[in-house]
């Protein structure tokens, strides 16, 4: 189970970055201005958030082999039908697509893996989730030189991404994929499939405010991350002056940071909580702003910063959101997920109109802003839960 999750988490990683590394491509050839680019990397989120929301309750009831299999479908047909005759409104309408089905089957194995390691899952989940920015780090570099030395169209890398899910779809009939189906109020109580894992009875109650302030979290910390992803590399490019090399390497640093925080985070001692969450996101912000301002004027450095600090932020707070209702995770998950996605689809359009507005400096250095919300939230939950670490 655990080495599926971590290869879908690499498809759905690939998926996210793609976006933001063919950002530049996209926009001439459709003549996108820096709106219409926000809201084109927004209605990825949108499509993310819906397919996270409908996951989440499905997940609780159906066989989640079917819903992971059918899920991975969508991707594969949405990034298939993409070509050089795509308008942008038809990109629109793909992207959320594209968003849907991966946003489902993220949901579908986050609650397989809360469900089966019960209190621990958020360590499982920072190392299942490092699957994402691995790729991502990797991916923009692989697509510039493919791009500059091959000459690959911006489409072609997207159908590759989705060919990425063939494996993933045959791999599900050989793994266990329903651990479990609790009916709220019998959180106790297991009912165990020919194929399920062993699992957890939940040892907590439900905190319904410790879930908002969770979801308000959330909703910051992935509209920040889309935001970065979509407009850093135009960003290096026209305002630092910095050829595609370096624009790539910028997004790569960011997802590295990722990576290495997820990974230190899992890595810790200490089970990471809701405190660890308000100090990484406030250091965070102290970077996106030096970022934006241009007190640091080297962008790898500074962006990567900020995802060094920023990477155990989402898998942590999805762990505790399953934790704060654990009588049904998958509706937990959902929740949270489906809000970060809202902020995803929110949060780039914003910053979007600042840029046409302001310019592109002030509009990343306000990313700041929203994770200083992200900051107050964790303290609200960390208060509710007593988790601190």
């Amino acid at each position: 189970m655990t080495g599926i999750a971590v290869a879908s988490f690499v498809a759905f990683g690939t998926l996210l970055v793609l976006f933001g590394a063919n950002a530049a491509e996209i926009s001439r050839a459709l003549s996108l201005d820096y709106a219409d680019l926000g809201l084109l990397g927004s209605m990825l989120s949108l499509g993310l958030g819906l397919g996270i929301l409908g996951a989440g309750p499905l997940a609780d009831r159906l066989p989640r082999r079917a819903l992971f299999v059918s899920s991975c479908g969508v991707v594969l047909g949405a990034t298939l039908l993409l070509g050089p005759e795509t308008s942008y409104r038809e990109l629109l309408v793909l992207m959320v697509a594209i968003g849907f089905g991966a946003g489902f089957y993220e949901t579908v194995l986050n609650a397989l893996i809360i469900e089966a390691f019960g209190e621990d899952a958020g360590r499982r989940l920072l190392f299942i989730h490092s699957g994402a920015p691995l790729a991502a780090c990797i991916v923009p570099i692989l697509v510039d030189g493919a791009r500059v030395g091959l000459g690959t169209e911006w489409y072609t890398t997207f159908r590759i991404a989705g060919l990425i899910h063939v494996p993933l779809v045959l791999a599900a009939f050989f793994v266990p994929m329903d651990a479990r189906r609790v009916e709220p109020g019998n959180e106790g109580h297991l009912d165990r499939s020919q194929d399920s894992d062993p699992v957890r009875p939940a040892e907590r109650g439900s905190d319904r405010l410790a879930l908002i302030s969770i979801c308000i979290a959330t909703f910051a910390y992935v509209g920040v991350e889309s935001a970065v992803t979509i407009f850093i590399a135009d960003h290096v490019l026209i305002d630092l002056g910095f050829g595609s090399a370096r624009a790539a390497a910028t997004i790569s640093a960011f997802w590295g940071g990722l990576l290495a925080g997820r990974l230190g985070a899992g890595l810790s001692p200490r089970s990471p909580a809701a405190g660890t969450v308000a100090l990484l996101s406030l250091a965070g912000a102290a970077l996106v702003l030096a970022s934006g301002l241009g007190w640091i004027r080297v962008p790898e450095l500074a962006i990567g910063g900020a995802g060094l600090v920023l990477g155990g932020v989402f898998p942590i707070l999805i762990g505790l959101a399953g934790t704060a209702r654990p009588s049904s995770a998958g509706m937990a998950v959902g929740l949270a997920g489906g809000m970060g996605s809202l902020g995803g689809f929110i949060v780039p359009w914003c910053t979007g109109r600042l840029a046409r507005g302001l310019g592109l400096p002030v509009a990343i250095a306000a990313l700041s802003g929203w994770l200083l919300l992200l900051v107050a939230a964790a303290l609200a939950a960390r208060s509710r839960r007593g988790v601190v670490s």
